[in-house]
């Protein structure tokens, strides 16, 4: 009798042991890739290395116009002229112009693309197949942006207008346009179409509002 008892005991003990662990006890193995590179569904490229260790930003969450949840390290921010397209040429300086006076941000222009952070550009969008940030009225400009999402930090932006939609546009359309992209190669999002800023994705307005000066603020304090 002992014995049958016994050999349930060890049955039931058996039994329990090959449950599963609960969900605290079972073990993880964290995915790392040191050299990871995704696009999601916005267009942006995540360039992910578990080698580089940078300085982690901390991304403010409430601002008025929303966010990439990516910044450059400073805000000093070099970008070069990759278009021969005087209309387009003269929208990129214009709309740099513009960001540099809010002061919240600094584009610095440098003729090596190769050390530029921001490249703009000109380019055929109505043919683009690839998914992008930016994409205004009939695409007539868009952003492309890479960024490390482990420490919140953009490694690479280029704009590109449309010359063949803008060239017969105004110059203050064109400027307007180009501030939108500028816009996003500097970490901002798209803006609810009944914001004032220079973020709606459809039928810009206006150029760089308070709005939009205040969200940059906030994101490059440091």
């Amino acid at each position: 009798m002992r014995r049958l008892v016994l050999i349930c005991f060890i049955t039931i003990w058996g039994f329990f042991l090959a449950l599963p662990a609960s969900a605290d006890q079972l073990p993880t193995t964290p995915f790392s890739d040191s050299s990871a590179t995704t696009t999601n569904q916005s267009g942006l490229t995540f360039s992910s290395s578990t080698t580089q260790k940078r300085h982690h930003y901390v991304i403010p969450q409430n601002t008025p116009v929303p966010l990439e949840g990516v910044r450059w390290p400073s805000k000093q921010v070099t970008i070069c002229m990759q278009t021969d397209d005087p209309h387009i040429q003269q929208a990129f300086r214009d709309a740099v112009k513009r960001w540099n006076r809010t002061k919240a941000i600094r584009f610095r222009w440098i003729k090596n693309p190769n050390k530029a952070e921001v490249i703009a550009q000109t380019g055929d969008l109505d043919d683009s197949q690839s998914a992008t940030v930016g994409i205004v009225t009939s695409q007539l400009g868009a952003t492309e942006t890479e960024f490390n999402p482990d420490t919140h930090t953009l490694t690479r932006a280029t704009s590109t207008l449309d010359s063949a939609e803008l060239d017969y546009t105004s110059r203050q359309f064109r400027s307007r346009v180009a501030q939108h992209e500028l816009g996003h190669a500097i970490g901002l999002a798209h803006a609810p179409s009944y914001a004032h800023s220079v973020m709606i994705p459809r039928n810009i307005q206006t150029g760089i509002t308070k709005n939009d000066i205040k969200s940059v603020r906030m994101l490059y304090h440091d």
